[in-house]
């Protein structure tokens, strides 16, 4: 098993297929092969825009968690996220992202994955035996993009987590 937090994002060719990866995770974590801080399914329709299909936070969090993920999926495939992304505050959390370790190479490879059409499966992945998940979901294919985030956002989602 890993520690720290990795951020996966798993491009798939249609939602359904996004949405079976999400289940095979959540069987992973039952069988405590995963410990997932955040997941969520993003889908691309036709006309190129995405929206968050699947809305899962975090596995044990409050509104604080909730609210980043989806953000910070909002961040990494230009989902509209209400009228928080303007001005200034789109600036700071694009800092903050860098300052996770989330760098804009990664952020065009996972706008890259989810094509017109498509969907992805976004995991915060907290803790989990890489090679035993990864081939759970090799069966329904999918381009993995992995990165693994800063000691500083580690602490602060296990932080956000504990004080939950």
């Amino acid at each position: 098993m890993t520690d720290g937090v990795d951020l996966v994002v798993i491009g798939y060719p249609d939602e359904a297929t996004a949405e079976k990866a999400y289940e095979v995770v959540v069987q992973l974590q039952h069988d405590l092969i995963m410990q997932v801080a955040g997941a969520a399914v993003v889908a691309k329709d036709a006309d190129g825009k995405a929206k968050m299909v699947t809305k899962t936070g975090a596995t044990s969090s409050g509104a604080f968690m909730g609210s980043f993920f989806g953000l910070l999926f909002g961040l990494l495939f230009l989902v509209p996220v209400g009228g928080l992304i303007i001005g200034g505050i789109l600036g700071a959390v694009m800092g903050t992202l860098t300052g996770w370790g989330i760098k804009d190479d990664f952020r065009q490879r996972s706008q890259d994955v989810l094509k017109p059409g498509t969907a992805a499966l976004v995991l915060f992945v907290k803790k989990w035996t890489e090679d035993k998940a990864l081939a759970a979901l090799a069966p329904l294919g999918g381009e993995v993009l992995k990165t693994s985030l800063s000691d500083e956002a580690t602490k602060e989602i296990n932080a956000a987590l504990e004080a939950d």
